[in-house]
Parts: structure tokens; C-alpha cells; sequence
């Protein structure tokens, strides 16, 4: 192998390596995100969860609302 065939495929590994490096980068950042989305996902449960609370709540007060309203008529 020739210096010159050295030389092109060093260049080639560094080329590579900087490829790998940034991909490893793209990955790191994909996976903050994904951290990122289950956390919200968990938090959309948790509201949902406090929402159908409030549902029912309002179905209970306008079930007594209706109640109070019968009695009066």
C-alpha cells in the first residue's frame, strides 16, 4: 500500500468518525426529546385523569342542581 492509499484512507476514517460523531449527537438529541415526550405523555394522563375528576364533579352538582330545583317547583 502507497503513502498516498494511507493518506486516503486516514482521511476516509477521519471523514467516518465525524460522520459517527455526528449521528451520535442526532441520536442524543432523539432521545432527550423522547424523554422529554413520555414526561409530557405522563402529565397528559395526570390532567386527564384530574379532568374526568371535574366531569363527574359537575355531573354531581348538576344532578343536585336539579334535585334543589324540583323541590322548589
Amino acid at each position: 500500500m502507497s503513502t498516498d492509499e494511507i493518506i486516503v484512507n486516514q482521511k476516509t476514517i477521519i471523514s467516518n468518525q465525524e460522520k459517527i460523531q455526528s449521528n451520535q449527537e442526532k441520536l442524543d438529541r432523539m432521545l432527550s426529546n423522547q424523554e422529554r415526550i413520555i414526561a409530557n405523555q405522563a402529565a397528559i394522563l395526570d390532567n386527564q385523569a384530574k379532568l374526568d375528576s371535574v366531569m363527574e364533579n359537575q355531573k354531581r352538582i348538576i344532578a343536585n342542581q336539579e334535585q334543589i330545583l324540583s323541590r322548589l317547583s
